[in-house]
């Protein structure tokens, strides 16, 4: 078993209750979601897929988790941490690296590491693909992605603008 699958088996697994599953598996799916974007631009970009398709099943753990938005990347990287070290999941340093970017992935406007890029793309990614939505302050980086991948995405007009 890989990485990735082992770090599923947990998650789906760290929420008993089928209910509170069902609720959760929005953010449960957008997880996943990241997770590929992430692994993909990391190989694009010549980043650790490994560690950024980790980083994007984790980057929203603590909502995931608990059920709160608030001060999430900062409360995710904590979680992420401790369930890297846990499920014995890559390198001390590899385990501080996603908890990072996690713990950066909300700041948009900002460039940080590598995997930090990846992760922040690939949750604007899957926020477009999954939600069928765009944050106004992910629009630049939309249109970069657009330009690095060469694509033009179809479906300006359809999205919704959020917070």
């Amino acid at each position: 078993m890989d990485k990735s699958e082992k770090l599923q088996q947990w998650m789906e697994s760290a929420i008993e209750d089928p209910l509170l599953f069902q609720r959760r598996k929005r953010v449960y799916t957008h997880l996943l979601g990241t997770a590929h974007f992430a692994a993909l631009l990391a190989m694009k970009r010549g980043v650790d897929s490994e560690m950024a398709e980790l980083a994007g099943l984790l980057h929203d753990i603590s909502d995931y988790l608990t059920g709160d938005h608030n001060d999430h990347a900062r409360k995710g990287a904590v979680l992420a941490l401790r369930i890297l070290n846990e499920l014995e999941l890559g390198s001390n340093d590899q385990q501080e690296q996603i908890a990072l970017a996690i713990q950066h992935h909300s700041d948009k406007e900002q460039i940080g590491t590598p995997l930090d890029e990846v992760l922040k793309d690939a949750d604007v990614l899957d926020h477009v693909f999954n939600y069928k939505m765009v944050i106004r302050r992910e629009i630049p980086r939309l249109h970069a992605l657009e330009n690095e991948l060469g694509l033009t995405f179809p479906f300006w007009q359809q999205l919704q603008e959020g917070e």
